[in-house]
């Protein structure tokens, strides 16, 4: 009988605690919805007090949301305005009480909302959770945020501080991504480091390619014969999207390769420069033990004049 009524109890209690949960959230979807009219408000008349009362009208954790949702539609000296008014109402505060209590995902979160608002501490905050967060995805973040504040220290120190081992997080590569060109000697050196995973060695290479400088070529080219396969592999997309003198010669020798992820990517570079002299051995790769291989030789096949003839 206890049993029975203390699980009623507990019942009735998740009952109340959802109805309240419920009726929160919709109070802060109302809220919300205001927020974004004042914000569209603010956009037409420039109203900065009317905008601010809005803003201090409700929690703070629904002004960032609501705000941010909006932030990225602005540009210019508007956008600036909004993250102003946003700093003058204790917004910034908020976002740095989030970062130290916050969960991972949270933390996260008041990261990138630090790095747009800018606040005068931002870079120093920041620094400091890149050297003390328990999380690496936080510590990326931080790393991620402070290059875009321009303020991101040396490479190496950075990863050292973020921890490379076993490093497999695809946000790395968007970290090697936001590095400005002057810094992309820091990128090219640490392709070279044994100390380094191939995950990250191949996630740099990737970051160059992206910059599509063709000065990288010959730099792609020695990646190319990189022990590791993922390393390699890299360099050969890489290669894809730059070209080289010798390319024919260099996507043959990848084509023969006892890893299928080079093969592939040799496969799929060689159809995005539209090497004709490669058709035999991508032919060749038609009869490969693996799918994705074939299917790779077999588009860029078509990308050659007489690839439809030797498909058929």
């Amino acid at each position: 009988v206890f049993l029975s009524l203390a699980s009623i109890g507990v019942v009735v209690i998740l009952i109340l605690r959802r109805l309240v949960i419920q009726r929160r959230a919709a109070i802060h979807e109302r809220m919300r919805q205001g927020l974004l009219k004042a914000l569209i408000s603010f956009s037409q008349y420039r109203d900065r007090a009317a905008l601010k009362q809005a803003v201090l009208s409700v929690p703070s954790d629904v002004a960032l949301k609501a705000g941010f949702e909006f932030l990225s539609l602005l540009r210019g000296e508007e956008h600036d305005e909004v993250i102003a008014t946003f700093i003058e109402c204790g917004l910034s505060a908020q976002v740095e009480r989030q970062l130290a209590k916050g969960n991972g995902a949270a933390r996260i979160d008041a990261v990138e909302m630090l790095a747009a608002l800018r606040p005068e501490n931002a870079g120093p905050v920041l620094l400091a959770t890149l050297d003390n967060d328990r999380a690496r995805e936080v510590r990326i973040a931080a790393a991620i945020a402070l290059c875009d504040l321009g303020a991101l220290p040396p490479l190496d120190v950075a990863l050292r501080k973020i921890g490379i081992a076993g490093q497999r997080s695809r946000r790395l590569i968007e970290l090697f991504r936001r590095l400005p060109a002057e810094r992309t000697d820091e990128l090219e050196a640490l392709v070279d480091r044994s100390d380094l995973t191939p995950f990250v060695r191949a996630a740099v290479i990737d970051a160059l390619a992206r910059t599509s400088d063709f000065r990288l070529a010959d730099f792609f080219a020695r990646a190319t014969k990189d022990i590791s396969p993922e390393v390699a592999s890299a360099a050969v997309r890489a290669l894809g999207r730059t070209g080289h003198p010798t390319a024919d010669a260099i996507l043959a020798d990848a084509m023969e390769s006892g890893d299928w992820g080079v093969r592939y990517a040799a496969a799929e570079a060689a159809g995005q420069l539209g090497l004709s002299a490669l058709a035999a051995p991508l032919a060749a790769l038609l009869d490969d033990s693996e799918w994705p291989v074939r299917y790779a030789a077999a588009k860029a096949l078509r990308a050659m004049p007489e690839g439809d003839r030797i498909l058929r």
